[in-house]
């Protein structure tokens, strides 16, 4: 799928003001209809309230019935009448799986799947999630990496290592821009991507569109261990279109290239986790207080965040945004007094202060030992019985609907473990083969009552 910048344009156009909307609905409603008999006899009103109850894939579908239709579905009355309408938002998780087949220069190779049973995820091939419809999926017929996700937004790169290509598209309705290149292509980085409303001096006809930034720690080829109070960023801005160059400051010396994988956003901040530690760097402060060199660089601060205090405790194993907070899991593993090895894990939440420097404290949700929960169905029963079985246990992912509810992968498993009743339940066998280890990518998706509309800016794909 290819657009020029014409449609592009016309895809992304702005909403009218509240004046503007009702002028609009006006014009629409008055204008000529067919003198034959069909549905375009009824007034513009009735055919709106017919249209808004429509599932949103038949409300796209209804939009290439003819040019008044168009118009009529593409009008902010309508939108903002269907939003109303329709104010419950899914929210689902998608999981990848990583090949174990992988080179030094394209890195891992990745497959998606959901668990969740929504018309989106249908599709003609044993993949139910996939990116495939973006065109470097069509040069390598290899799944590009996601960076990150803003309710049906997905920010993704065609490569794994060599980062300077990304796509901002939507899934659901197969829409898709391509940013310009990154200015310095480095080996590896840790990116991330956060999306935040965009509004002006209180006008609310921009109220539907957001404003983004994309923004990629640089991982120097020759760091080893040392540890270091400033690293190098790259940042994307989809109000001006251009990449810039920076540095960030943290109040806490550590090792940039110990960071795991790809950031969370939560609250305006990206945050990297590393093997004990979470950097959090909010991408807007430059816009009002960073400083600026005299070669256009900007300095940002960015806040240092410890692990909890936790005797036997190991690295972490996953962090994701639940409810509106931060949760982690930390393994925890010791001998007892009898010589048995106990395994277990701790899910942690993050109460924020707001200081740059062990801010905030971390609050112990629930501690588990893999051998005292309950297994629901008899597969898990015999990987009781296993010897290795829980070495491969890796925590994937928080439930975003339930707070009782995470996710673990063991033996090629998805299973959902229940911290309230603290039971085990098999979901789903994973669907590729994949190694077990921390940082494997479980991201949010939000299938919303209308797709999420992006600021425009001057570049847009080829045509």
């Amino acid at each position: 799928m290819t657009m020029n910048i014409k449609s592009y344009s016309t895809m992304i156009s702005q909403f009218p003001s509240d004046h503007q909307d009702q002028s609009e609905f006006k014009r629409l409603k008055e204008s000529p209809r067919s003198s034959s008999s069909s549905i375009n006899d009824l007034p513009d009103l009735a055919l709106v309230e017919i249209l808004c109850r429509l599932p949103l894939k038949s409300t796209f579908q209804c939009k290439c019935v003819s040019k008044s239709w168009y118009a009529l579905m593409s009008s902010p009355y309508f939108v903002r009448l269907r939003r109303e309408q329709h104010r419950e938002d899914q929210r689902i998780l998608i999981f990848s799986n990583d090949a174990k087949s992988f080179s030094d220069d394209d890195g891992a190779k990745t497959n998606f799947f959901s668990i969740n049973k929504h018309p989106v995820f249908k599709i003609r091939t044993k993949r139910n999630f996939s990116l495939s419809f973006l065109p470097c999926y069509g040069s390598t017929g290899i799944e590009p990496l996601v960076v990150g996700t803003y309710n049906d937004l997905v920010c993704c790169c065609a490569t794994w290592r060599n980062q300077c290509h990304y796509y901002i598209c939507n899934p659901y309705t197969k829409q898709w821009v391509a940013l310009p290149p990154t200015p310095r292509c480095h080996k590896e980085v840790r990116a991330g991507f956060i999306c935040s409303l965009k509004e002006e001096d209180g006008d609310r006809k921009q109220e539907y569109y957001y404003k983004y930034k994309i923004v990629q720690i640089i991982i120097p080829d020759d760091l080893g261990d040392n540890s270091s109070f400033e690293f190098n960023l790259q940042i994307f801005c989809s109000e001006s279109g251009k990449w810039t160059e920076a540095v960030a400051s943290s109040p806490r010396s550590f090792c940039v290239n110990h960071l795991l994988c790809d950031a969370v956003a939560h609250n305006g901040m990206l945050y990297w986790w590393g093997i004990d530690f979470i950097i959090g760097f909010n991408p807007y402060s430059s816009d009002n207080s960073s400083t600026t060199t005299d070669v256009d660089r900007h300095i940002y601060c960015c806040r240092f965040i410890g692990k909890p205090v936790e005797e036997f405790a190991e690295s972490f194993h996953s962090l994701n945004v639940c409810r509106g907070c931060l949760r982690i899991s930390q393994r925890f593993c010791y001998t007892n007094p009898v010589g048995r090895t106990v395994l277990g894990f701790s899910i942690w939440e993050f109460k924020d202060d707001g200081h740059e420097v062990d801010g905030g404290r971390w609050c112990l949700l629930d501690r588990f030992y893999i051998r005292q929960i309950i297994a629901k169905d008899p597969l898990i029963s015999k990987w009781y019985h296993g010897r290795y079985w829980e070495k491969s246990i890796l925590v994937q992912g928080f439930d975003p609907n339930n707070d009782n509810v995470l996710y673990l992968e063991i033996c090629e498993h998805l299973v959902k473990y229940n911290i309230h009743t603290r039971t085990l339940k098999t979901v789903t066998l994973c669907p590729y083969n994949g190694s077990t280890c921390p940082g494997k990518r479980v991201f949010s998706f939000v299938i919303p009552s209308w797709p999420t509309l992006q600021h425009q800016y001057a570049y847009a794909c080829p045509s």
